[in-house]
């Protein structure tokens, strides 16, 4: 889901600090932010619901607009403006880890997504069956499983260890050519010693869209 507008360039090729703020805080790209919001919410709930070896702990979204950079030497950004909305829902594991993977897969195709090449259920299969390790007994990447949900953008779900590192997921003040920033992140040490106490897995269910984008001009290229 891209919307597109015009964005004027004020005597150079690109928009100033003052235009592009003003797009983006403007009516009908909040709006736009908050439909892309309700999106994730239906398609993410579409899964949930047919996932009962998952328990919600916890959400975090972000919604930020950046504006297109040059700086005279090097091409531009492909937009003068761009916004993104993103979710990840966090979930506890109810049952055996392998299990509510395959739960999530089918809840995923059964919701209509579509499964993304290389980033399937038999991967995630084939680590399991291999413990993790490749012919030489090396770690294997852990794999994801990832889906398209047509008409709207990308759903991807991953899952960790209590003992994995546990990034800093704090919010962080937005420079140019950040111009609207609304984080809400999650403290991921507060669910380990929370919620998640005496679980083994956190499974994490991420959606991102680009809700608005206004693409330069074409004498601007």
């Amino acid at each position: 889901m891209v919307l597109t507008l015009s964005l004027a360039a004020c005597g150079s090729d690109a928009p100033t600090r003052e235009d592009a703020r003003r797009e983006a805080t403007s009516g009908f790209v909040r709006q736009a932010g908050a439909s892309a919001s309700a999106q994730a919410d239906a398609i993410v709930a579409g899964l949930v619901e047919r996932t009962p070896a998952l328990r919600p702990v916890a959400t975090s979204t972000s919604d930020a607009c950046h504006a297109g950079d040059t700086n005279g030497l090097y091409p531009h950004d492909s937009y003068q403006l761009r916004c993104s909305w993103g979710e990840t829902r966090y979930f506890a594991v109810r049952a055996e880890l392998l299990d509510a993977l395959r739960q999530a897969d089918a809840a995923a195709r059964q919701a209509g997504l579509l499964p993304v090449s290389g980033e399937t259920l038999d991967g995630v299969e084939f680590y399991f069956a291999t413990n993790g390790l490749t012919e030489d007994g090396l770690p294997q990447p852990t794999p994801t499983l990832a889906y398209v949900a047509v008409g709207y953008g990308r759903l991807s779900v991953r899952w960790s260890e209590v003992s994995d590192a546990r990034p800093n997921d704090a919010p962080v003040k937005p420079r140019w050519p950040v111009v609207l920033q609304d984080d809400h992140p999650v403290d991921l040490e507060a669910l380990w010693d929370g919620p998640l106490r005496g679980q083994k897995y956190l499974v994490s269910v991420t959606t991102g869209v680009t809700y608005h984008e206004v693409p330069w001009a074409s004498g601007l290229r």
